[in-house]
């Protein structure tokens, strides 16, 4: 198949342009050929440096450790000149005691690489085994620090205390024994180090250790068999030297067989492993933890469908299942595929001395916290009210009250903030002290609390409570002075209504430092649209788009970000928006949208606007270009999936490909390459096995086919976010598309 790297068609398009009329050919050639000119490499290097404005933060990346008994934690005291200090913090005092001083910390890192260490920054820490002092990691190296004493020491890679900051291994809670996992097997090893249990995997037949594994006492620990032998292959072809080398990678599609999993339990003490019956039909599994005693294995199993959620209790003496509870939805769905990433984890809390399970359900159309007794049956429904409860962080020592994250502030839907209910029901109470995104940690006592928070216009804070109210201590306060100085600006936040006329939608936009409200500046829609994730930063630095988006905007657009319906996080009837038929109302609501905020906006030229979007949100810009022709003018599609994909992330909000075909026809690209009208663009790195190149080569296809000329940029090697300076160029290759094609801001005093 032959593929047009430079289309001519798109060309003419471009050279038809408004930005092209302001360039001749000669000049169009020096801007925009294989090597831009100085003032738009100029331009490129600043925004890629906009784009990583939150590196300039001082503030502490190390997400600070609570120790196991008296309500102490461990932190990163600050950023600074200097580096900052660990530094114990009484949570029942609100005293603030340095593990070593600053200076001498530098002293001794210093010391023991051989090379001066002048601001020590660190990302990874872990409270020792014995709980007596921190194991942190620095260049490579793992080193220890007491609680007392102020001496660090480099510890051996093999060290058990080192082994707390491996990804490979899991430390027993007890016992001293440690799990471990090796390429494809797992070996359980004593306390003396000596094997318990070894176990060899095979081609796509392989063991794997989950999070949570080890009973609370030590004594067991288990572990997933993965088989998926049936499972659909996508070839990844290696065409780093003349003779290719093919590998195939596990990718279940939709329709096609899923993997099956399969429990096991060991016992360290004896190496006796059992292995537990998996549940009927077929399902996604995980394991949701131990109840507080160690007497059960608690797993999930969410039917292929999504629309029926179990929870099993496992013996792990004898292995036998048995069914707790049921959760269904056969009108909709129950989970998605933001449920297999975190939210399983959050699904379930097991109550102490067999009392009982807090359940998270969306059965009265917000998800909120159900009381089961031990048998399952339930007992009540703990909170109300139109407003989600998105995690169950805890429960008082006494049982009379759990601790949840919930977004029940007016006018805020999408903030967490921290609150404490009763098991009586009941209205919830406000822990924390200020709007914007709650990161709670809890102590383990439940009587203290970590709060990491921050808004949009106020950076991250750090503060340390009690759930009386009665103590609040500031840890940690992010200097975001370097980031003003490089002219960062909050993004502009807004609400409009969604296509249907009556769902309130919010967004942000963002806009260049020297932004000019009397010029026009072209607009860039950057979307992700995922039904199963929310990209609107509420926080001060958000994750990785809302940085990517700052970024583009310094290239001189308007960048807009918007969650339309469908995503996760409101009420569930926001979620079924869409359901059955993915592709056919994102568009809708972010072109209403789009329009709605630029009405009041004049400095917004919806004449040129384009659209930009990678992996759902790939396959989103390229719905913009074929739903929308006449308003998305140019597009470019990173990496995009299709409805054909994996079955976890289409099947959930589609039903199966046999039972809803006409959903899966309507949310399609390919039929709909006729409809092209600007300038597209794709990438695809060859190596991706989260979007597999065939979505991008069938779309190719479909193009060709429909005599529509297109960019293609294939990234040889490269997964599906390309890395290192593939990255650099993938964004770059972004900011000269998106020049090219919507032109440079108009307009303005002379």
């Amino acid at each position: 198949m032959r593929l047009p790297l430079v289309s001519l068609g798109v060309l003419l398009v471009s050279l038809s342009s408004a930005r092209a009329q302001e360039l001749d050919a000669p000049a169009l050639a020096s801007t925009f050929g294989p090597v831009p000119d100085a003032k738009v490499q100029a331009k490129l290097d600043f925004a890629d440096r906009f784009s990583r404005w939150v590196t300039l933060m001082r503030d502490s990346r190390v997400v600070p450790k609570w120790l196991r008994d008296g309500d102490r934690l461990v932190f990163w005291a600050r950023e600074g000149d200097d580096g900052g200090t660990w530094t114990l913090a009484h949570a029942k005092t609100g005293a603030l005691q340095p593990l070593v001083s600053s200076e001498s910390l530098r002293e001794q890192l210093s010391t023991l690489l051989g090379k001066p260490v002048t601001a020590p920054r660190f990302v990874e820490v872990a409270i020792a085994p014995d709980e007596q002092g921190i194991v942190f990691r620095l260049e490579g190296k793992t080193f220890a620090l007491g609680l007392t004493g102020g001496r660090v020491t480099l510890l051996a890679p093999e060290d058990r205390a080192a082994l707390t900051l491996s990804r490979t291994h899991f430390l027993a809670p007890r016992g001293g024994a440690v799990a471990v996992q090796r390429q494809g097997g797992f070996a359980v090893l004593g306390a003396e180090g000596a094997p318990v249990v070894e176990r060899a995997g095979e081609e796509f037949l392989e063991w794997r250790i989950p999070e949570r594994a080890w009973s609370p006492d030590g004594r067991f620990v288990a572990v997933w068999r993965e088989d998926a032998r049936g499972v659909h292959k996508i070839p990844v072809v290696d065409y780093s030297s003349a003779l290719e080398k093919v590998t195939t990678v596990p990718y279940a599609k939709t329709g096609t067989p899923l993997p099956r999993a399969e429990l096991h339990l060991v016992e360290v003490a004896t190496g006796k492993v059992t292995r537990v019956a998996p549940v009927e039909g077929e399902t996604y599994d995980w394991l949701a933890g131990w109840n507080p005693e160690g007497t059960q294995v608690l797993c999930l199993h969410l039917s292929r469908d999504a629309k029926r959620l179990d929870l099993t209790a496992v013996d792990p003496v004898s292995g036998q299942r048995k069914r707790v509870l049921r959760e269904e939805r056969p009108e909709s769905f129950v989970a998605g595929l933001d449920f297999a990433t975190d939210r399983w984890a959050k699904q379930v809390t097991a109550l102490p001395e067999g009392r009982g399970y807090l359940w998270l359900s969306e059965r009265d159309g917000w998800r909120h916290v159900y009381l089961y007794d031990g048998a399952g049956k339930l007992v009540k429904q703990l909170t109300r009210g139109a407003f989600p409860v998105h995690e169950v962080l805890g429960v008082s020592p006494r049982g009379d009250a759990f601790y949840v994250t919930a977004s029940a502030e007016r006018g805020a839907p999408y903030e967490h903030v921290f609150y404490r209910g009763t098991m009586k029901g009941g209205v919830l109470k406000r822990l924390s002290s200020g709007s914007g995104m709650h990161y709670v940690v809890m102590s383990p006592s439940r009587e203290h609390y970590l709060d990491s928070w921050s808004t949009r216009t106020m950076p991250r804070v750090r503060e340390l409570a009690s759930v009386e109210g009665d103590k609040r201590v500031r840890l940690t306060t992010a200097d975001a002075s370097a980031v003003e100085a490089l002219g960062y600006v909050p993004p502009e936040g807004f609400t409009v209504k969604a296509a249907d006329g009556v769902t309130p939608l919010y967004g942000v936009l963002y806009k260049p430092r020297d932004f000019d409200p009397t010029k026009r500046y072209p607009v860039l829609a950057y979307i992700y649209a995922g039904p199963f994730m929310n990209i609107v930063p509420w926080s001060y630095a958000g994750d990785a788009m809302p940085q990517i988006a700052s970024g583009f905007s310094q290239l001189g657009f308007i960048v807009m970000m918007l969650d339309p319906r469908g995503g996760p996080g409101r009420s569930k009837a926001f979620q079924d928006a869409h359901y059955g038929r993915v592709g056919q109302t994102e568009i809708p609501d972010y072109v209403t949208g789009m329009k709605q905020v630029a009405a009041t906006r004049p400095w917004m030229d919806l004449e040129r606007v384009g659209i930009h979007g990678h992996s759902w949100g790939g396959y989103f810009a390229l719905r913009g270009m074929l739903t929308a022709p006449d308003f998305f003018k140019a597009g470019y599609a990173g990496a995009p999936g299709a409805l054909e994909e994996e079955a976890i992330i289409n099947e959930p909000y589609l039903n199966l490909p046999g039972v809803n075909p006409q959903g899966y026809a309507d949310g399609s690209n390919f039929a709909l390459a006729g409809n092209l009208k600007g300038p597209l663009k794709m990438m695809h790195g060859t190596g991706d096995v989260n979007a597999s190149l065939s979505v991008t080569m069938r779309m190719a296809d479909a193009l060709i086919r429909a005599g529509k000329h297109f960019e293609l940029l294939l990234m040889p090697g490269q997964p599906h976010t390309p890395m290192g300076g593939a990255y650099r160029y993938y964004h770059d290759d972004l900011g000269l598309f998106f020049l090219r094609t919507l032109g440079a801001p108009r307009g303005g005093p002379p």
